[in-house]
């Protein structure tokens, strides 16, 4: 896992959740469960790391997006497309 892509994805939810800081983040935790993130939010979450990463949203379904809880399932979806071609 790269540590850079580690390093956006936290940077994103942080600035998503604003009451939050980069070294506070458990990049564990369930983002709506203990963070509070709607399911907007998360959607937009998503959206932003993949234009970021380079990664064509296309690759996620609505599936997908239901299946990151945490920034490590973020990291991990990210990972799988990473350089694939939508």
């Amino acid at each position: 896992m790269s540590t850079d892509l580690q390093t956006m994805v936290r940077d994103r939810i942080v600035q998503v959740l604003t009451d939050v800081t980069p070294a506070e983040l458990d990049m564990s935790a369930d983002l709506a469960g203990q963070y509070g993130l709607t399911s907007l939010n998360k959607v937009l979450l998503v959206i932003s790391a993949c234009d970021e990463s380079g990664v064509d949203v296309a690759h996620f379904t609505e599936q997908d997006i239901a299946a990151v809880r945490s920034g490590d399932d973020l990291v991990s979806a990210l990972s799988a497309h990473q350089g694939a071609v939508a």
